[in-house]
């Protein structure tokens, strides 16, 4: 999928941004996992981009990282791989 501006991305999953970081339970349900499977993700270094402030116990992402790393899983058929 082809480089997506933020607005784009929003429309396309229907997604009315909060213009701010999201905590780890809001970017959890936006994807639609729990959020133990997020933390799993960043621990094995998948998942969407985040921030940890260094020194700080907070872990936070942009809504534009979100929506491009599920953005990046489209496919037109099951036998695709993921771009």
């Amino acid at each position: 999928m082809s480089e997506m501006s933020f607005d784009q991305l929003c429309e396309l999953f229907a997604y009315e941004p909060k213009r701010r970081p999201l905590d780890t339970k809001e970017a959890a349900a936006l994807l639609g996992v729990h959020f133990n499977t997020l933390e799993q993700y960043r621990f094995r270094g998948e998942g969407p981009r985040f921030f940890a402030p260094s020194g700080a116990r907070i872990v936070r992402y942009a809504e534009r990282d979100v929506l491009a790393w599920l953005a990046s899983g489209a496919r037109q058929s099951t036998s695709e791989q993921a771009a």
